[in-house]
């Protein structure tokens, strides 16, 4: 009865909706207490949910005795309710890829203004280099300046994210502190290159830029903050510094 349930559930009634409609099923021909006793909701709620199986074509009514009774139409208007409800998506969809553009018009004008939000802690640092694997395809180029203390949790994630990044394809340019030359030939592939500061130099940040994307993670192992600013021109400043570094920098 459960997997029945969560099969009507899925075909697009509410949890409610299906006990009620399982309940009549089992009672045939009913009136409002037995479907209340047999389907564990409460009398309020009942009515309003029989309703609207009667406008879903699902349930009907009658008078008997002057008592007000339901039962389930055939079960067969069931795949005819969901037949419809896949109907009517189609159509949403359809007029949905009809307007599509405007909203792709929106989060192009919306992507050109500034916008700074902050993250904290590991999770944090994840949703904003995930979104980054959404966003980048073949061809496209990240650059990485400097990198921070990590555990191994954060060491694990970036192993698996230059694994990803090999996949999509897209290169990074990145530059490292001198002692952290083992991350780099952990992350490194085709699509990687990676040069070092000289002896001494230790950056307290990692900048990483991207389209119009500069992401500043500042912090220690423990307490990461990950600075996530969209803009285009603080973007190209900072691969501009970038490109001054790369110059800079030794393999």
């Amino acid at each position: 009865m459960k997997e029945l349930q969560e099969l009507i559930e899925k075909a697009g009634l509410s949890a409610g909706e299906a006990k009620v409609y399982l309940a009549l099923a089992e009672l045939g021909v009913s009136s409002i207490g037995p479907i209340v006793a047999k389907s564990g909701v409460s009398a309020s709620k009942v009515y309003k949910i029989l309703d609207r199986l009667i406008k879903k074509g699902l349930v009907s009514s009658i008078i008997k005795e002057k008592v007000k009774e339901f039962k389930i139409e055939s079960p067969n208007n069931l795949i005819e309710y969901l037949e419809n409800k896949e109907k009517e998506i189609a159509l949403i969809k359809e007029e949905l890829n009809k307007n599509i553009s405007y909203l792709f018009e929106k989060v192009k004008l919306s992507e050109n203004k500034s916008n700074c939000t902050v993250y904290e802690g590991f999770k944090g640092l994840k949703s904003v280099f995930n979104q980054s694997l959404n966003e980048l395809k073949k061809r496209d180029l990240m650059y990485v300046s400097g990198i921070t203390e990590s555990t191994e949790e954060i060491r694990n994630y970036f192993i698996h994210y230059y694994k990803n990044q090999a996949k999509i394809r897209f290169k990074i340019k990145a530059i490292f502190d001198e002692t952290a030359k083992y991350k780099a030939e952990e992350r490194k592939n085709r699509f990687t290159e990676f040069k070092f500061m000289p002896k001494g130099i230790i950056t307290p940040a990692t900048f990483v830029i991207y389209k119009n994307k500069t992401v500043i993670e500042v912090g220690n192992p423990h307490y990461i903050l990950t600075i996530l600013i969209i803009n285009k021109e603080i973007s190209e400043s900072f691969i501009q510094q970038f490109n001054l570094l790369w110059k800079l920098a030794k393999k």
